[in-house]
Parts: C-alpha cells; sequence; structure tokens
C-alpha cells in the first residue's frame, strides 16, 4: 500500500520505518545512565537521487523536529523517574515492547533456564514471578 508506514523493531537497538518514498532507520545506543546515542538515518530510491530535482527536505525536516520533539519528552521523562518522588508503577497498555525488553533481561539476570512467554500471564504475574527468581538467583550468588 503506498499510503502506509510500516515500522519494525530489531532487538536491541535498531527501529525501522519504511514510509512510500523512503526507508528510515534509528539506531539508539546507551552511552551512559541518563545519557543516549540515537542515529536516524535515510534511505532513498537510487533512481530518485539522481533525479536534478531531488529534494528529500520534506522527509528530514518533519522526521527532524518530530524527533526534537520525541526526545524533549524523552528527557523530561528521564528527569521525573530520577525524582525522589518517583515511585514505579505498572507499565501502561502502550508500553508492550518495554515489558518484553525487561522480560528478557530479567530473564538473562535470572538465568535460571526458564522462559517467560509475557502472552500466557499478565504482567503483574510475570512480574511478580521473575522478581522471585532474580531474587533467589541474587541469594544463591
Amino acid at each position: 500500500d503506498h499510503k502506509k508506514v510500516y515500522y519494525f523493531v530489531v532487538w536491541p537497538n535498531l527501529l525501522i520505518s519504511l514510509h512510500p518514498d523512503y526507508l528510515m532507520t534509528h539506531r539508539v545506543v546507551p552511552i551512559a545512565p541518563g545519557r543516549t546515542y540515537v542515529a536516524c538515518e535515510f534511505f532513498f530510491d537510487p533512481e530518485q537521487m539522481a533525479r536534478p530535482d531531488f529534494d528529500p527536505s520534506d522527509a528530514t525536516e518533519f522526521w527532524d523536529l518530530t524527533n526534537r520533539q520525541d526526545w524533549n519528552v524523552c528527557e523530561l521523562q528521564q528527569a521525573g523517574t530520577a525524582s525522589r518522588a518517583y515511585t514505579a508503577g505498572r507499565f501502561t497498555a502502550m508500553e508492550g515492547g518495554v515489558y518484553a525488553f525487561d522480560v528478557k533481561v530479567a530473564d538473562r539476570y535470572a538465568n535460571d533456564g526458564v522462559v517467560t512467554h509475557i502472552e500466557e500471564i499478565s504482567k503483574a504475574d510475570a512480574s511478580a514471578k521473575l522478581a522471585g527468581r532474580i531474587k533467589r538467583r541474587a541469594i544463591a550468588g
């Protein structure tokens, strides 16, 4: 379909968006706690790029503005979670990808050979079970 955009996530740090006229990637690289490097790249059809009237500015300017707004929101959220007043809560319905990543990390950290299948249990139940496994692993050394 020439009007749709398709989004893909390649774990752990590559975001791909396939647009009708170009492909865009975001590579997200953690540098330090609270600091992340994000590389955004555009890929256009070589035939289109060879045209004398080729102008990628519609895409690049739109995504430059959008990314800067998104990064500002992320920075504000990071500052909020670093606050003494912050208390952790459950994941929202929009954070399925974040939750899935957390489960993968927790499974690896538990290092007990058990794989949590998140589609089979609720987020609250999975979190409680993972916390127990990690605690047992920490006690066992």
